[in-house]
């Protein structure tokens, strides 16, 4: 009952002064608030000095590492200057290697150990006497002392050391015989490493607290192919602790401590402080693999830590105020905040700038607003000087205007959505290539859900649309090669393929005449007419544009500028003049290299081929080959097939093929058509005086002679020895027989000159017949033409006769 008595007193005082209550309240709002934000400061504290640590700790490692990078970079130089020596000496080493270790005081020497076999010991240790030093010495583990080496197959002994008055104990020591370096050693020849270090050891000579690495880095024989003969080893020998004093004279107050990782714990290589020194609360701890092995580094400052920080936090317990410590937790809070999104920004610029894609914030004006590393490259400028350039410019994008009507399209919709946008567009890079480019597009937008901009994503889709594109230009040329169509328009299909593929190219394909001497026109639609026809038969030689330059030299010739290359000095007039200012010619070959032609891309700016670009040309040349061979192959067998072998004219087979078009064709539209039946007067006494390789010569000079006789539409053919037949279509008798006489006194006229000086000389008859409704078949109306030919050789040869005894042949 008293302790209810006391409680209801209280609670009446404590409603009775309902002021001082609420005083009391606020008082423990505020030691309440105080607390909080104690704790709150000593966090935020802790945090800023662990952030602190290791920002430090940081840029230490990285100090170190670049330190142990630059000391590698070194030692690979004097690796490649021992390489390169043939013919190495003491005097050349140290003067190569003093400056370096002059300057690299964490290097206390750099040896040159060559590989020896025992073959080449007495050499060696001669070498050394000559020197002033001993022989070739080993290490007796169990006794820790050198003696002279046992016979084996290999050293690996010190020959050169530098500085030599600390190291010259070394010289000749096999440095296979410490197990150390034998692990090394053999894990450098058993696999592909570049360099190892090993463990840690105490010198024979410095500072007894200082620990060192061995450092192997292989030579080989660079005059070799490939890798070459393993020459030796560059043995260095590297103080930790050097660099360590070296990192901290720029920052004396950090504590720094390397240990050497191993399965078995860590062993404490350097240090800038006594080993028996403790880390601090708070230390950074960074694990990493240099010189073949795991580092360890601690680094710690005593000015932050903990016990250094409380005052803050305990003046901002007793000095601060509620609206104070409000607004101070609220600043830290938008500070915490703040720094969060730049850690966040920064976090995802360097994601976009790792990736091989190109990243654009782009306004509803088309400024850029974002580019990362990607986008910058491809423009050729900094992101700093894109920012807020329009990305619709001549200077960008081929089609600027069609882009940027498809681009203000996006925000035009009555409710825009956040959806992906596809598209391509052409992109021309800094030196002049262009580049498509696949863009997935998203709507940017703000509080409000306006839109205020585009993120787009692009990637470089050159490379595999040109894929594509050969892949259907080998499909089209194929197909209109089997449909028969002509070379000439198989290849102007592809040529047409590429340039729609490539707006601004003007391809050409150029083929090499049976000379080989001079380029003709063979497809090359879009080039000007003016400028293809002044190149047509155009001499092939140095210094004759990029075409005949390339098939001059049998190469590739890119030539980025006409105006200012001298390959085109003699013709850039006629180049610029018809608006070409590029032009990347590549040789076509054939089979066992025998060269073809030219595949030629001219454009109407200055432009330099991209990687994808010379793979295009590349293919397409190879592929035209596979086409202009195809052919050439099927015209051969062709003209194999139709020819004779002699006379070049139209076999026998072939000339009774026409004949029985012609025949037929006459037959059916009532056409005049005349055939001439020819043999050679006394041709058996020429092969029986001078034999029948001048035989052989009559019968082609006679073959030429009846061609030049010819005309465009007239057919002539050898039936078999010296008988020719000529087919007239659209020729009537009369018109036959003059031409007929013609050709005779062609024959008659012609003489054959042999080497001895004699002349050989001959006459032909000519029989001639007309198509009439009274043949029926071709071979009545050759028959009919046989006949007369017979009648003519009957009635004194050296004639023509259109007439006969033969009683079927009456016309």
């Amino acid at each position: 009952m008293m302790w209810v008595t006391i409680m209801l007193t209280a609670a009446d005082e404590i409603f009775i002064n309902r002021r001082k209550l609420l005083a009391l309240v606020v008082g423990i709002i505020c030691v309440l608030v105080s607390i909080i934000a104690y704790q709150f400061s000593l966090s935020v504290e802790n945090e800023k000095l662990h952030a602190k640590v290791e920002s430090a700790g940081i840029q230490q490692r990285v100090k170190f590492q670049t330190s142990v990078s630059r000391t590698i970079e070194l030692l690979n130089t004097v690796g490649s200057f021992i390489a390169q020596s043939e013919q190495l000496d003491r005097t050349a080493y140290a003067s190569f290697t003093r400056p370096i270790i002059r300057s690299h005081p964490e290097l206390w020497a750099i040896h040159w150990v060559p590989l020896v076999s025992d073959d080449e010991r007495q050499a060696f240790e001669q070498q050394l006497v000559s020197d002033g030093f001993d022989g070739m010495t080993t290490l007796d583990v169990a006794t820790n002392t050198v003696s002279s080496a046992p016979a084996k197959k290999l050293y690996y002994p010190i020959l050169y050391s530098e500085p030599l008055e600390r190291s010259h104990i070394s010289v000749g020591f096999d440095t296979y015989s410490r197990q150390v370096n034998a692990d090394v050693i053999d894990a450098l020849l058993a696999g592909d490493q570049e360099y190892l270090g090993t463990a840690p050891f105490q010198l024979f000579e410095g500072a007894s607290d200082i620990l060192s690495l061995s450092y192997y880095r292989p030579v080989y024989d660079e005059s070799s192919v490939g890798r070459g003969r393993l020459k030796g080893f560059v043995l260095a020998v590297i103080q930790p602790q050097m660099i360590l004093n070296t990192l901290s004279s720029t920052d004396s107050d950090l504590v720094m401590k390397l240990y050497d990782v191993t399965p078995t714990g860590l062993v404490e290589v350097a240090a800038t402080a006594s080993s028996q020194t403790e880390a601090a609360t708070v230390s950074y701890r960074s694990e990493f693999n240099i010189l073949g092995r795991n580092w360890l580094l601690e680094v710690w400052d005593d000015r932050l830590q903990t016990e250094n920080s409380l005052n803050i936090s305990q003046w901002i317990l007793i000095v601060g105020f509620l609206f104070s410590l409000c607004l101070v937790l609220m600043l830290l809070w938008l500070a915490k905040t703040h720094r969060q999104i730049l850690l966040e920004r920064d976090r995802a610029q360097s994601y976009l700038d790792t990736v091989e894609t190109i990243m654009l914030m782009l306004d509803r004006e088309g400024h850029i607003q974002m580019i990362n590393r990607k986008g910058s490259e491809v423009l050729g400028a900094s992101a700093d000087d894109l920012l807020g350039e329009s990305w619709f410019n001549q200077r960008t994008l081929v089609n600027s205007q069609q882009e940027r009507q498809i681009f203000e399209t996006l925000f035009d919709r009555e409710h825009p959505v956040n959806d992906l946008y596809r598209g391509e567009s052409r992109v021309r890079t800094s030196d002049g290539q262009i580049r498509l480019i696949a863009w997935r597009n998203r709507l940017s937008f703000d509080a409000s859900g306006r839109p205020v901009g585009v993120l787009c994503s692009g990637v470089d889709i050159t490379e595999q649309r040109q894929a594509e594109l050969l892949d259907n230009l080998r499909s089209r040329a194929m197909e209109a090669t089997l449909q028969g169509e002509s070379l000439e328009y198989v290849l102007s299909l592809v040529v047409e393929g590429i340039e729609q593929k490539n707006p601004g190219a003007l391809c050409s394909i150029l083929l090499l005449d049976e000379q080989g001497q001079h380029l003709i026109n063979c497809a090359a639609s879009s080039l000007p007419k003016g400028y293809q026809a002044a190149i047509d038969g155009i001499e092939i030689g140095e210094g004759v544009g990029s075409c005949g330059t390339a098939v001059y030299r049998r190469e590739r010739v890119i030539v980025t500028d006409i105006a200012s290359d001298p390959l085109w000095a003699d013709y850039k007039a006629l180049a610029l003049e018809h608006g070409l200012h590029s032009c990347w010619s590549e040789p076509i070959f054939g089979r066992k290299k025998r060269l073809i032609g030219t595949f030629a891309i001219y454009h109407g700016f200055i432009s330099k081929p991209s990687h994808a670009d010379l793979e295009l040309i590349e293919s397409v040349a190879a592929f035209v080959s596979l086409i202009i061979e195809q052919f050439q192959a099927e015209a051969a067998l062709l003209s194999m097939a139709n020819s004779d072998e002699l006379t070049g004219l139209n076999n026998r087979r072939k000339l009774f093929s026409v004949l029985e078009t012609e025949f037929e064709r006459a037959k059916r539209y009532g056409h005049p058509f005349s055939l001439c039946m020819l043999d050679l007067d006394f041709f058996k006494k020429i092969n029986d005086q001078y034999g029948h390789d001048i035989g052989d010569k009559v019968l082609q000079a006679v073959a030429d002679t009846i061609n030049h006789v010819l005309r465009e539409n007239d057919v002539c053919g050898r039936i078999g020895g010296e008988e020719f037949a000529i087919l007239l279509p659209d020729t009537a008798l009369t018109s036959a027989a003059a031409f007929a006489e013609r050709v005779r006194q062609a024959v008659g006229e012609l003489a054959l000159k042999l080497d001895d000086g004699r002349l050989v000389t001959l006459t032909c008859s000519i029989g001639v017949a007309e198509y009439s409704e009274i043949f029926h078949k071709a071979s009545e109306l050759l028959s009919c033409a046989d006949q007369r030919l017979y009648y003519a050789k009957a009635h004194g040869r050296n004639c023509i006769s259109t007439q006969t005894d033969y009683e079927g042949c009456s016309r």
